[in-house]
């Protein structure tokens, strides 16, 4: 059995900060979460729109719980939901200690806010959460030429 989770969710911005003072506010984000991701084994990436945080967390469980902790924890987010946590049979984001897509496209945006679940069910969470997995992916694969962290 293996000891590799995935968990991904979705949970409301709260920063209050506009223009360089949020660009500062994120970059503090990354740099406390690489350096906490990578003593703890955790894989992942991070998409922010103004409104909305998306976040897939992976690796050993204990470690991919205590991480979600302190995010649930963390008044920059509000609204935390759960998406998905399941076994997974290998990373998706392995070279990352927190992959970031930066400020997303329009497109991207779009498809975050079309994914936020605007309502429970397990139906729900699950397909939502597998949809911003994916996005996840090729946005981060579309900024390849990012240095990994």
């Amino acid at each position: 059995m293996t000891d590799l989770y995935q968990l991904v969710y979705c949970s409301r911005n709260t920063i209050s900060e506009q223009g360089d003072n949020l660009a500062e506010a994120v970059s503090a984000i990354l740099a406390t979460a690489r350096h906490n991701n990578r003593q703890a084994g955790v894989t992942g990436a991070l998409l922010f729109t103004r409104s909305w945080f998306a976040q897939v967390l992976e690796g050993p469980r204990d470690a991919v719980e205590a991480t979600f902790e302190r995010i649930q924890s963390d008044m920059r987010h509000g609204d935390v939901t759960v998406l998905s946590f399941l076994a997974a049979e290998q990373r998706s984001f392995p070279n990352w200690s927190m992959a970031f897509a930066g400020e997303p496209t329009e497109a991207a945006t779009q498809a975050l806010d079309h994914l936020v679940p605007r309502s429970s069910g397990v139906e729900t969470l699950t397909a939502a959460g597998h949809g911003v997995l994916r996005l996840l992916e090729r946005v981060t694969r579309d900024e390849d030429t990012r240095v990994s962290a």
